[in-house]
């Protein structure tokens, strides 16, 4: 079984620096991305915001030879996440980040963010992730700096795709038998990243 302590290790790597509080709790008590949605408790995004954290969580991490984020559930662990173990207060930067990202496409076209083109939906990403970068520098000697929204969004669909069974053993290598700690094994010799 992954081990969810060393999944958070991971992810933090993959963002830059540490995951959120929530996030960890969500991991930790056991949410996960499934193929198909769980719906009791589910319903924090709307259709619309569903549709935008849909073609986000696609863009980040798209389907190649191996399941994207849309094939292992990333959109709705999105949802449980957000409506289960986020704080309010990131909850509604999550909101108006995807609020932004619509009136950014209606801008740009005229249609919501889900209906633009793949180039147009990665132009705009590429710049909410450019004001993320910028952010996070501006306030790095900041306490208690609130979240941006999209990197809530790269944080919970790096998440939810890792804890899925698709990334979990096929992405990473995941060896189920037991055995003695090799923290010196190299990478030539399994060929992608343990998620042991």
């Amino acid at each position: 079984m992954l081990d969810r302590r060393e999944l958070l290790h991971r992810a933090s790597l993959l963002l830059g620096g540490a995951i959120t509080a929530s996030a960890a709790s969500g991991i930790l008590a056991g949410c996960v991305a499934t193929p198909q949605p769980i719906t009791s408790g589910v319903g924090f995004l709307d259709d619309l915001e569903m549709s935008t954290v849909t073609a986000m969580a696609d863009q980040i991490i798209p389907k190649t030879d191996t399941p994207g984020a849309l094939d292992v559930g990333v959109p709705h662990f999105i949802d449980r996440m957000l409506s289960g173990y986020y704080q309010q207060r990131e909850r509604d930067i999550m909101r108006e980040g995807l609020k932004l990202a619509d009136r950014d496409a209606r801008l740009l076209r005229g249609v919501s963010f889900a209906q633009l083109t793949s180039g147009e939906q990665i132009t705009l990403m590429k710049r909410y992730d450019q004001e993320q970068y910028d952010y996070t520098r501006a306030n790095a000697n900041t306490q208690n700096a609130p979240p941006h929204a999209f990197r809530l969004m790269k944080e919970l669909t790096i998440l939810g795709f890792c804890t899925s069974e698709a990334g979990a053993t096929k992405l990473m290598y995941y060896n189920q038998t037991p055995g003695p700690y090799r923290g010196d094994l190299p990478l030539s010799q399994v060929g992608k990243v343990s998620a042991l």
